[in-house]
């Protein structure tokens, strides 16, 4: 199965907020703060989060 990627930049940071679908469902992940996780609504939270992430990791 193909794996399909949707991504979003987060406004205050600049962040990839990404969200990834494959065989085990959709998953979303936010290169700024580490957060992410699999939830069936995974796209509607990505871009959610994106709007409101404002955290940029130290490492």
């Amino acid at each position: 199965m193909t794996q399909q990627q949707t991504e979003f930049r987060a406004v205050y940071t600049g962040a990839r907020v990404s969200v990834s679908e494959d065989g085990d469902g959709p998953r979303w992940d936010c290169s700024g703060c580490g957060k992410g996780r699999a939830e069936a609504d995974a796209l509607e939270v990505a871009e959610h989060h994106a709007r409101n992430c404002s955290v940029l990791s130290l490492s």
